[in-house]
């Protein structure tokens, strides 16, 4: 019981560096959630329910421009698939937990979550259930009160500069990569799946005319894709 609160409290630690950031994604969405129309409800329901910043910002964006309610859980559903595959990698670093305990650590996973989780899987190649929790629930629910607080206060900030906070998230995400870049043991094979992935990007873009996010995704996962290639040739020749 001592580690298991223990590790809680490890896990809470650990979110602590996140904390600012999801701050002011949180405000910020909760802040456009009010400016678009909806009410305090609609947005501590979304925050607390929905649980994902780009998620978010997708539907309110979508709903106010009048898409259909088809076309948004579609979009949705397809910003939020990459967690199956996140929640899948986290999931082989929990030994010894039970299907209910590693579908929770799932459940509330976030890009932030699971950026912190890798680095400590770089030092450690495994992780506690309880270690998790702390860290994900810290997050969940510094998440929920700060879209509250963007929500109430949306009135008393300009409408442009509400909009632009939204880049936080992207901000946070970027420097999560690069702590866990710097943490890696892999350096040389990250590296290489980042320059592949930015002369795709500049090729393509040159010489064919896809949407730029398609043109990001695409590029991100051939890249991955010939880095894991790559790893596993190394594996085999080593065993």
């Amino acid at each position: 019981m001592k580690n298991r609160l223990l590790d809680f409290k490890l896990g809470i630690r650990d979110c602590l560096p996140t904390i600012f950031g999801y701050w002011s994604i949180g405000f910020a969405a909760g802040a456009i959630g009010s400016i678009s129309g909806f009410s305090l409800t609609d947005i501590i329901l979304l925050s607390a329910f929905l649980y994902a910043g780009s998620a978010q910002f997708l539907f309110y964006s979508l709903y106010t421009g009048g898409a259909e309610i088809a076309a948004i859980l579609v979009a949705v559903l397809l910003v939020n698939i990459r967690y199956l595959l996140m929640s899948s990698y986290m999931a082989r670093f929990f030994n010894g937990a039970s299907i209910t305990e590693k579908f929770i650590s799932g459940m509330l996973l976030t890009d932030e979550t699971f950026g912190v989780a890798v680095q400590k899987t770089n030092k450690k190649n495994e992780l506690s259930f309880w270690w998790m929790l702390g860290l994900n629930l810290s997050a969940y629910i510094n998440w929920v009160i700060s879209n509250i607080f963007g929500a109430i206060f949306a009135n008393f900030i300009p409408y442009s500069f509400s909009q632009k906070l939204g880049f936080s998230l992207t901000a946070m995400f970027i420097g999560l990569l690069v702590l866990n870049f710097f943490s890696s043991n892999r350096k040389r094979l990250e590296l290489t799946a980042i320059i592949i992935a930015a002369i795709l990007i500049i090729l393509l873009n040159i010489h064919a005319n896809f949407d730029s996010n398609l043109l990001v995704i695409g590029s991100t996962i051939i890249s991955a894709t010939i880095c894991a290639i790559i790893m596993r040739v190394n594996k085999n020749e080593q065993s």
